[in-house]
Parts: structure tokens; sequence; C-alpha cells
């Protein structure tokens, strides 16, 4: 659990090792549609990230970030972040007792300067974005609780709103999957 942002990566070797894999796929006649930042844990956690995107807009292959969320209360994110093509942003709920269930968060987050700074992202930002929002059998599936996210989502606008269910095996036993009903509400709320 971190929220201190800190480099992990030398941003020139990074570079230097997409672009290695930029032209083995350019040799190979594949096309590349994006180059996502989503390593092992939160990419918004990487000072050098704004930095790395600059760095592979060189490329000419359009950049994703797929966020967590959890950092977009801070204005050196945006900022950076800004510089993406598309964003994807997780907002698995709305609700302070539900998000914590869910996203079992660093003790110093608060859920309303999160949602906040997602909006001022979204005022601000040129690019694309998406929205995820796992589901969790009992915990963020019933209708008021859907209602709440489709809501808040709306506010931002996004291109796409992907609801997930858990398919791999979950960092927590009592984690389920919603039944189809379940689903299928959750997809007429976000759809309406």
């Amino acid at each position: 659990m971190e929220v201190k942002r800190r480099p992990f990566y030398d941003p020139v070797k990074l570079a230097q090792e997409v672009q290695k894999k930029v032209e083995e796929a350019e040799k190979a006649d594949e096309h590349i549609d994006f180059l996502t930042f989503v390593p092992d844990g939160e990419p918004t956690l990487d000072v050098n990230l704004g930095r790395e995107i600059d760095m592979l807009r060189e490329t000419g292959i359009k950049i994703a970030v797929i966020t967590n969320s959890s950092l977009l209360w801070r204005s050196d994110v945006q900022e950076e972040l800004a510089r993406a093509d598309l964003v994807s942003l997780k907002v698995d709920a709305v609700d302070n007792e539900t998000w914590h269930h869910i996203d079992r968060p660093h003790q110093s987050l608060k859920l309303t300067e999160i949602l906040e700074g997602i909006e001022d992202f979204a005022d601000m930002y040129q690019g694309e974005i998406i929205t995820e929002t796992m589901l969790v059998k009992g915990i963020n599936d019933k209708e008021a609780q859907l209602e709440e996210t489709a809501d808040f989502l709306s506010r931002i606008n996004p291109s796409t709103s992907y609801i997930s269910i858990p398919i791999r095996p979950p960092a927590e036993e009592w984690v389920e999957t919603p039944d189809e009903t379940a689903i299928n509400m959750a997809h007429r709320i976000f759809t309406s």
C-alpha cells in the first residue's frame, strides 16, 4: 500500500525498451493501437509518468493509462495523465463504506477528494476517458448503488463505461461474482 509518488523505472531505459518492442512489432507487420501504462500496481505512483508519456510520444503511437483513480485528486497527476490519449478510470463505488469494502484503500485516501479530482480531470482533459466498475456480489450490485455510480459516471461523460466481474482468483476469499440478474440490471442502469 503506497500513496507517495516515487521513481520506479529509468525513463530513458523504459523508452528504449518500448522502442525495441515497437520495432519488433513493425518488422512482424503487427499493428499497435496503444502503448498502455498498466504496471503491477498503480501507474500514477510513478513520479516520471508524464516524462515517460512524453518520451513515448516519439513513437507516433497513441498512449493510454489505466489507473485505479486513487491519486486523481492531485493536480500533478491530472497534468501528467492529460498528456495521454486515453485514460481508463476505475470507479467501483461512490459511497465511502462500499468503496472501503471493495477497494481497501490506503488510510490517507479520501473518496470525496478522489471523486472531485476525477470530475476536475474530466473537465480539463482533451482525450478519451473510459471507466471500469467491478461488480462484487452483495457489495456494490444493488440498484441504489448502481444508480449512484451511474449518475456520477454520467457527469464525467466517458466514451465507454465497462462493467466487469471477478473472473480471476480474487485477493479476498469473500469476493463473489454477481448473478446474471444483477449484471443485467447494472447494464440497464449504466446505459439509460
